[in-house]
């Protein structure tokens, strides 16, 4: 069957597009696309943040005091044990 003369999904009535209404669906479907790109977009960018947060660099590069202190400690207790 062509657009212009398609069964409606909805209750399997033939039903005839006007070109108004075959631009709507269209606009939908634009929009639709849109929409899933958006949100494609906004997931990986969460992912890239959660991989982030979630390494040990992202974890050193915040408190780069702390980790150098924790491996001078570490350092010192394998000296002393030799």
């Amino acid at each position: 069957m062509n657009e212009l003369n398609e069964v409606d999904e909805f209750d399997g009535r033939m039903s005839t597009d006007t070109p108004a209404a075959l631009d709507e669906k269209e606009a939908l479907r634009q929009s639709i696309e849109r929409s899933e790109a958006e949100l494609r977009d906004a997931v990986e960018e969460l992912t890239a943040a959660v991989k982030q947060d979630v390494t040990l660099s992202a974890y050193v590069v915040e408190r780069p005091v702390t980790w150098l202190a924790g491996a001078f400690v570490v350092g010192m207790m394998f000296a002393w044990r030799r």
